[in-house]
């Protein structure tokens, strides 16, 4: 790759990964204000620049963490340190928290909460959540992941989701509150 591509392509990332970080001081600002946000997601999830809240897992939490740094990964907490995710394979199982982060760049579990630091506590049927231990669905990075996954789980209807940000908008309309990531206590 020729030197001025390469030093093109780095200042481009430099500058896009200071954008971020400058949007999300700004929700934090916001936050502590009391400022509502008016989109889907307040405070986005961010190992390296993590919201000051930690918050309890709890039973119905949506739960997500870092993948190689570019992608959110979901899952909903079934049980004392159990959460449900789709595995890339397709595979639905149930995995200890320690192990949603294994093999993954995130070192952080962030669980959806209110403005104000409360995790939402989703309602799901048992018996639908545990039909989906151990049983298979196929994997499609924008159609059938690990967003549709966890959605299925909640709500019993497979939907695609393309982005962590559309996934988010179909979870205000449950919460019926803009979704805060912050990072879980266990």
């Amino acid at each position: 790759m020729p030197l001025p591509l390469l030093l093109g392509v780095s200042a481009a990332a430099v500058f896009a990964n200071s954008m971020y970080r400058n949007e999300l001081k700004e929700q934090d600002k916001r936050r502590r204000y009391g400022l509502s946000s008016n989109d889907a997601i307040g405070r986005y999830p961010c190992d390296s620049l993590p919201s000051d809240k930690s918050v309890a897992l709890e039973l119905g939490n949506i739960v997500c963490c870092g993948v190689y740094n570019g992608f959110i990964h979901t899952g909903l907490v079934i049980d004392d340190n159990l959460i449900l995710e789709l595995h890339g394979s397709g595979l639905s199982r149930a995995v200890s928290y320690k192990r949603f982060l294994a093999d993954r760049s995130g070192d952080n579990i962030f669980v959806a909460s209110d403005q104000t630091g409360n995790s939402f506590n989703f309602t799901f049927d048992d018996d639908h959540v545990a039909s989906q231990l151990f049983a298979y669905h196929p994997y499609h990075v924008s159609k059938r992941n690990c967003y549709s996954h966890t959605w299925f789980c909640l709500t019993g209807e497979m939907k695609p989701f393309a982005s962590f940000e559309l996934f988010n908008e179909q979870l205000r309309t449950i919460g019926k509150s803009s979704l805060y990531w912050d990072r879980a206590k266990y």
